[in-house]
């Protein structure tokens, strides 16, 4: 089975490599963002793709649905830091057919390949996912908090800079660290998990 890496950390992308050296997978290719992912997608039609939430600029999420929209036959699998019920959602929404976080083993790694190369149908989770967990702050300042609170309400980042008494460049600069550390790539994703972890009054 061929398979892609798609993370913006060299050293994931080269303990992965490793660590599937001596199995039935072969890592034939390495990405580090959405675009070079994509070309890597199209060029080298991996089986299953390893992609992480956070690429730099872009999102793992954004670059599967692109992927699936462009009709990539490949499998995808997300790799990544975030444990949290939000997330996992996301990913399955968007296509992918396994999710497996960065501290789990090498033997859950490959459980999570074998059931994603041989089950069409089946969703798998492995490592350290947490049922149930909720209230996750991940890591949002206080001010950061301020402003995806007011996000519901459909303000613009001028008006909510007015209401703060921040620039609209202020709060275009939290909004893109709140998205990031979200791991969202738009304002509905941002609310959604804002509300989901209670960081948001619903």
């Amino acid at each position: 089975m061929k398979i892609a890496i798609i993370d913006d950390h060299s050293l994931i992308r080269s303990g992965v490599t490793s660590a599937l050296a001596n199995s039935e997978y072969e890592v034939i290719a390495e990405a580090s963002s959405v675009d070079e992912g994509l070309a890597v997608i199209n060029s080298y039609r991996p089986d299953i793709c390893l992609i992480d939430i956070n690429l730099g600029t872009g999102n793992g999420i954004d670059l599967i649905e692109k992927s699936i929209a462009s009709g990539s036959k490949s499998k995808f699998v997300i790799l990544s830091m975030h444990d949290d019920l939000t997330t996992l959602d996301l990913a399955k929404k968007a296509g992918a057919c396994g999710y497996i976080t960065k501290g789990a083993p090498i033997e859950q790694l490959l459980e999570v390949l074998d059931v994603v190369a041989t089950d069409k149908d089946k969703f798998i989770n492995r490592g350290s996912f947490q049922k149930g967990l909720e209230n996750k702050d991940f890591g949002l300042t206080p001010r950061e908090l301020e402003v995806l609170s007011l996000l519901p309400t459909g303000a613009t980042a001028l008006a909510i800079g007015g209401i703060l008494f921040l620039t609209e460049a202020t709060i275009k600069t939290h909004l893109a660290s709140i998205y990031r550390k979200l791991g969202a790539s738009n304002r509905a994703q941002a609310v959604s998990i804002g509300i989901d972890n209670k960081l948001i009054a619903n």
